[in-house]
């Protein structure tokens, strides 16, 4: 019940889309601290989202809109002016961007930091403030992880158009250099993020500078961290209610595409759902319960079983702590939050009120709009097949005040090409290898260890410098989960989106092939595989000759 109550509550927006909604904060904050000690659900993982193409197959990210033409600002804290100035100032006088330190975390930058983890901590953004006029929305759209040694940002962005967070990264984000810009794998994003989404930690959210520990450890190492204060719980918790927030947005386009359905039908749906959402917005009148009829129907056909709410939950770890949690690892397989066995009406149209442009929603000539009857304004949009089964996003907005005559005018700013780093290579002599884990280990950084970029050569001497680290990995998939200390390689969430399932891998010939190269590596070195097993994994010689752990 408690996490029930949780999502019911940071689903719905605190901002001025929520009549009182200030009032609840205090509630949401004892509710998340006593989630800290509640046990996980004993469910099924949460279905993983399918696989997609790396490039935006319609639209563009935020980020990129942000950005424009220009270079990625530089320093980083004049990029987090840059995205502060779009953005309305908070009323309780904290930054509109919400930033935390986390000096020894879990994200692929987790070593890049090595070994003054508290002098290079990590810093990790999100966008929380509403938008100014004018300005598209970034509340929920805009997510950072920054690092300084290791030249990089990682971005993830909402794309409106194609009702999806992207992936980036900018590397060579230093002094003297140019950054550059690339939509990132979304395969290796998606191990983590497993709902294509940002993800965070539960509270008390001690690897963060919330922790007191933590935050003396950064104060001891360095008196200036790109301007930003050192924060407590509270930063924490708008971070973390921010990314919960942003993972119900594919609840949300789930319902409005494929709930309502397609159809006149669907599109009458979809135009009750939208004119809710603008009751709501505007004079914060809930929807009746019999409300959305078309919904109640197709819900019971197309989730007969329910439908998973996604979980963007990691375990809350404390990484002073002498024993390590093998449960805490972000590659698990995480449980959805819920089972929606019905659908929540209210949710639903709370959550499309909040995806709309909050700053337009809150001009005056808007507020006019709750004087007029809106219907027939809706009906034309239905008509011109604007309310047919695509992407719910701010456009319907402006498409109905442009029949009020205030029409919109977005920036046309000319967008560079969207572009990727260098494929995989899945030829050579390394064949298999490359085809099981080149998604995440051929790459040009150095996290995850990138073992399989280069020739053949350098791959093979690559690979005798990892072997114990891979054949640890590799064998845990013959070691019950109970007696784990790491998660095996490849991740489940990779397995899953090739279509593999976990008792299938264990017993394949792939894993068998796999296992006997880097064993036969180990002992043409003098090494004992057998025995690599009782060791602790980070006693084992590192992959790259400079200290990366896969």
């Amino acid at each position: 019940m408690a996490r029930t109550a949780r999502r019911r509550l940071r689903g719905v927006r605190a901002d001025g889309l929520m009549p009182n909604a200030r009032r609840l904060r205090p509630y949401l904050f004892i509710i998340a601290m006593c989630l800290a000690l509640s046990p996980a659900w004993s469910v099924p993982a949460q279905p993983l989202v399918p696989t997609q193409p790396d490039l935006p197959p319609l639209g563009r990210s935020r980020f990129d809109q942000l950005i424009g033409n220009a270079p990625v600002p530089f320093p980083y804290a004049r990029l987090a002016r840059t995205i502060e100035a779009q953005m309305q100032p908070d009323p309780g006088g904290l930054p509109a961007l919400k930033t935390t330190l986390i000096p020894l975390g879990r994200s692929l930058q987790k070593n890049a930091g090595a070994p003054d983890f508290f002098r290079f901590p990590r810093v990790v953004a999100a966008a929380d403030g509403l938008n100014k006029a004018g300005v598209e929305p970034l509340q929920d759209r805009l997510f950072l992880g920054f690092h300084e040694k290791g030249e990089v940002i990682e971005v993830i962005s909402y794309n409106d158009a194609a009702a999806r967070f992207e992936f980036q990264i900018v590397r060579d984000y230093a002094p003297g250099k140019t950054p550059q810009v690339f939509y990132a794998r979304r395969s290796l994003c998606l191990a983590c993020h497993q709902n294509a989404a940002p993800i965070f930690a539960r509270p008390l959210w001690d690897e963060t500078s919330a922790n007191p520990a933590i935050a003396r450890r950064l104060r001891d190492a360095r008196k200036d961290f790109y301007g930003i204060k050192l924060s407590g719980t509270d930063i924490a918790y708008f971070i973390d209610a921010a990314t919960e927030r942003a993972n119900l947005f594919s609840v949300w386009q789930t319902l409005w595409q494929q709930g309502c359905g397609a159809g006149e039908s669907g599109d009458r749906c979809r135009m009750e759902a939208f004119s809710a959402a603008l009751d709501y917005a505007r004079n914060g009148r809930l929807p009746a319960a019999d409300a959305l009829p078309t919904l109640a129907r197709n819900w019971k056909i197309r989730w007969p079983h329910g439908l998973p709410i996604p979980n963007p939950d990691l375990p809350n770890r404390d990484p002073l702590a002498a024993l390590p949690d093998a449960a805490n690892d972000p590659l698990l397989p995480r449980p959805p939050l819920a089972i929606w066995r019905a659908p929540d009406k209210t949710a639903f149209i709370v959550g499309l009120a909040g995806m709309l442009d909050t700053a337009a929603v809150k001009q005056s000539a808007v507020k006019q709009l709750g004087q007029r009857d809106l219907s027939a304004a809706l009906e034309r949009l239905r008509a011109r097949g604007e309310l047919a089964a695509r992407p719910f996003n701010p456009s319907l907005l402006h498409a109905v005040l442009a029949e009020f005559g205030m029409p919109h005018r977005p920036s046309l700013a000319r967008l560079p090409p969207a572009r990727i780093e260098a494929d995989v290579r899945f030829t050579g002599a390394h064949t298999l290898f490359r085809t099981q884990c080149g998604l995440c280990h051929d790459s040009t950084a150095n996290f995850p260890p990138n073992f399989l970029h280069g020739d053949d050569a350098a791959v093979s001497a690559r690979l005798d410098h990892c072997a114990e680290r891979i054949f640890y990995r590799l064998s845990l998939w013959h070691v019950t989960a109970a007696r784990r200390s790491k998660s095996p390689m490849p991740p489940s969430s990779i397995l899953a989106t090739r279509g593999i399932d976990v008792e299938t891998w264990a017993r394949s010939p792939a894993l068998a092939a796999l296992l006997e190269d880097v064993r036969l590596r180990i002992r043409a070195q003098g090494g004992q595989p057998e025995i690599l097993l009782a060791r602790p994994f980070e006693q084992l010689r590192a992959c790259l000759p400079n200290p990366a752990a896969p």
